[in-house]
């Protein structure tokens, strides 16, 4: 195929250097049909305090010059960098991919793209799930900014309803599964895994260990989750290890001091994601109560791990990865009693757990960097979706 289709110039608009994104962009960097430069907005952002391994980019990228402007949902960033437009006149590119539409950026590479006519491609995590109150204002802006790009890029089926809920015609949305280092969380887990009885002696941890991998903050679901746990233990032995950090880290630990649970919960803090495998090869199932999350790519972590998973209907990736009573259970928003019946669930079933942490390994392959990267290339040159199919979800 590559050597019937003309090289393309394509440049991914995106807003910080990500470790999750590496992969996909170096995959997509390697297909010879395609000349990729991604346009960074910032480095990074304050929410962030991963390290950025550089020395794994592979692919071709500047950082902008712009300004924070703004934060919005969950103290995400707006940003505003005003050289995009004369980025992408010099840049003479065939496509340009804006991930999301609520940066002026990405407002000014609109009109940059039409002025010099270059096709423009939405990439959208976003889903109908969002429990924020609707603005007739802003659903109008959205749709608004819809209108105007040629095609659509979508992490999974919940997107793809979404975008066509808010006016995107359906032939043309293209699906790049959402991916994570697939590889690299499948390998590390098991050498950690290896020496699983090991690391639980150092860590101190003892008997089943549930995990929560995320934000510490009220809307990932974490008051639920330790008041579900704390329910739990009545019946089950059992630990809990949330690794994370976030604006509400300390009203958390407080609340499990006065509850007096510090000795089966334990913060763990930030860890990059090196040190992650190392959780998930301890840990006997994951557990993400979201209250709205666009994605979460800790499921497919979890998933590559060989982890059954817990997780709420919020999740964006819950309707792709988690198949109920398969490779795991889902829950509705904040249900408490939920999130304790399915953590006892698997806690009393050691069999079960084995079982839906092998299906996860299963359904995750269809979610892998080449996939992802074969769903944006196929976007570009207005292929069919053959990335993308549902076998994983039968």
């Amino acid at each position: 195929m590559s050597s019937t289709i003309e090289r393309k110039s394509v440049a991914i608009l995106t807003e910080i250097i990500s470790p999750y994104r590496i992969p996909v962009f170096n995959e997509l960097s390697a297909d010879p049909r395609i000349d990729l430069e991604v346009l960074f907005f910032s480095k990074t952002e304050r929410r962030r305090s991963w390290r950025i391994p550089f020395e794994k980019i592979y692919f071709r990228y500047r950082v902008l010059q712009g300004i924070l402007v703004s934060q919005r949902y969950q103290g995400g960033p707006i940003f505003l960098n005003p050289t995009i437009m004369y980025d992408i006149w010099r840049g003479k590119y065939h496509s340009i991919i804006c991930f999301g539409y609520h940066h002026p950026t990405i407002w000014l590479a609109l009109i940059a793209c039409k002025m010099s006519r270059t096709r423009v491609l939405l990439w959208s995590e976003s889903t109908g799930m969002d429990h924020r109150a609707p603005n007739k204002i802003v659903e109008y802006i959205k749709r608004y900014l819809v209108s105007k790009f040629d095609g659509f890029v979508a992490a999974g089926r919940s997107q793809v309803d979404y975008l066509e809920s808010i006016g995107a015609k359906d032939n043309r949305i293209w699906v790049a599964p959402d991916s994570v280092d697939s590889d690299f969380f499948v390998e590390k887990t098991k050498e950690y895994r290896d020496r699983k009885d090991e690391i639980k002696l150092e860590l101190g941890i003892f008997g089943p260990v549930i995990l929560y991998v995320g934000r510490m903050l009220d809307d990932k679901g974490i008051p639920e989750l330790i008041e579900a746990f704390q329910k739990v233990i009545v019946v089950e032995d059992a630990m809990m290890l949330l690794v994370g950090d976030g604006p509400d880290l300390e009203r958390y630990q407080e609340v499990c001091n006065r509850k007096s649970l510090t000795s089966v919960i334990r913060f763990e803090g930030f860890c990059s994601q090196e040190v992650l495998p190392k959780y998930y090869a301890i840990a006997d199932f994951l557990v993400f109560p979201t209250r709205s999350d666009p994605w979460g790519l800790v499921l497919n972590e979890a998933m590559c791990a060989g982890l059954p998973v817990i997780c709420s209907v919020a999740a964006g990736a819950s309707a792709e990865l988690v198949r109920p009573g398969r490779n795991g259970l889902v829950h509705q928003p904040g249900n408490v009693e939920e999130i304790r019946d399915h953590m006892l669930a698997l806690l009393k079933d050691s069999t079960k757990r084995t079982k839906m942490g092998l299906a996860s390994q299963q359904a995750i392959e269809a979610f892998h960097p080449t996939k992802m990267a074969q769903g944006f290339a196929e976007a570009v040159f207005d292929l069919p979706n053959d990335a993308y199919n549902l076998k994983h979800a039968n």
